[in-house]
């Protein structure tokens, strides 16, 4: 069977190709609602804890003396530079943690991190069930905690005194969990 040059047929919403169009075995409906289906994949959801202080302050670039004081989204009001730089390292810290994350996925429906008795915790769910496993391990999580061993952290802000300078994730001096929050996939 010879088969047509496929033409393209230009619209203002709609890119299309003719010979899809001419022949195709299934409606184009039909291979939407496939296609939809595949992206419908379980999400597992995440619960992170650490002592590193990683407060959500939106303060970013520059320091800019121009636009001081203002109070920052965790609503501390910055006055000066040196509450500028500590607003700043908390953002970083949120920052650094979600790049990690984003090693092996797009974290979706995340939580601000909360602060409660020296500990920050936030949730986010993962793309999909696995993304984190790492073959011939059985926790579901492994390749999080990998990809977190030894990231440095922005420290003197509101953490404990004796906290590493660096993300450990088992042993005695572990400053970061991950855990499932519930066995059931959404």
């Amino acid at each position: 069977m010879v088969f047509p040059q496929p033409t393209l047929l230009l619209r203002p919403h709609l890119l299309t190709c003719n010979w899809f169009l001419t022949h195709r075995e299934k409606p184009w409906n039909e291979k939407l609602q496939g296609f939809l289906l595949a992206l419908n994949t379980h999400r597992m959801k995440i619960l992170c804890r650490t002592f590193f202080d990683c407060t959500f302050t939106g303060v970013t670039g520059h320091y800019r003396a121009s636009e001081i004081p203002f109070q920052d989204r965790a609503g501390k009001t910055i006055k000066n530079q040196q509450d500028w730089n500590r607003s700043r390292n908390q953002q970083r810290n949120w920052e650094t943690l979600l790049q990690i994350i984003g090693l092996r996925t797009q974290p979706q429906d995340l939580t601000i991190p909360t602060y409660k008795d020296g500990i920050w915790e936030f949730e986010f769910k993962s793309e999909s069930e696995s993304v984190f496993e790492i073959h011939g391990n059985p926790d579901t999580l492994a390749g999080l905690k990998s990809d977190c061993e030894g990231v440095p952290m922005m420290l003197n802000l509101q953490e404990q005194p004796s906290l590493a300078s660096t993300i450990t994730t088992e042993g005695d001096n572990q400053n970061i969990w991950f855990s499932t929050v519930n066995n059931t996939l959404e």
